[in-house]
């Protein structure tokens, strides 16, 4: 008969408890997404027009359609009514363990209308 030590017990209980805590922030992240859920990065856009996306995001600043706010862009208050953009998250965590949430600029259909536009007018 195999003995089993209390370490290895713990070992069980703590990855179950690992795994539902996964399922659980996986679910929380479609749902935050789902908005986002058909829309394009801005180098996904950019290399459509043979740009790379910083070369995208410094055209679309000179145009002040976006501007950087605490470390992220977003768009300037005259297009932020306009449905052109969504936030795309992401969970890493520190090297403490803290949980972390990130956001991202995500395009919408019209808004990559809008830069098309932008563009080539």
């Amino acid at each position: 008969m195999k003995k089993t030590t209390v370490f290895s017990i713990f070992g069980v209980i703590n990855s179950q408890v690992v795994k539902e805590a996964d399922e659980l922030i996986a679910d929380e992240l479609v749902e935050m997404n789902r908005h986002a859920k058909f829309c394009y990065t801005t180098t996904e856009i950019a290399k459509r027009y043979g740009m790379k996306g910083n070369d995208l995001l410094s055209f679309l600043r000179d145009r002040k359609v976006v501007m950087k706010h605490c470390g992220d862009y977003c768009v300037t208050s005259r297009y932020q009514n306009m449905d052109l953009i969504s936030y795309r998250y992401s969970i890493r965590y520190s090297q403490q363990g803290k949980r972390l949430l990130k956001r991202s600029m995500v395009w919408t259909e019209k808004g990559r209308e809008f830069i098309n536009e932008l563009l080539y007018n």
